[in-house]
């Protein structure tokens, strides 16, 4: 796991959107996916459904964010 896929996950999660989070963390679109989707390969479970228009958190990626954006905070209070 590492922080950018972290920083990725929350930005998606927020924006409920790739393009729109993609934008807000100056990668490609098909980067940012591609780093969520190896997050959820490393934890092992769906973090997001991205069945309709817009994304939304599964159960797991619910509990996840706010450990993603302590982690987040930790380091950048560092």
């Amino acid at each position: 796991m590492e922080l950018r896929q972290l920083e990725y996950f929350v930005a998606v999660a927020e924006e409920a959107n790739f393009t729109r989070a993609a934008r807000r963390v100056h990668i490609s679109q098909s980067g940012v996916s591609a780093q969520v989707r190896q997050l959820e390969r490393e934890l092992g479970y769906p973090l997001l459904d991205r069945s309709g228009r817009s994304v939304r958190l599964t159960r797991v990626g619910t509990a996840v964010l706010p450990f993603a954006r302590a982690a987040l905070d930790a380091v950048e209070g560092a």
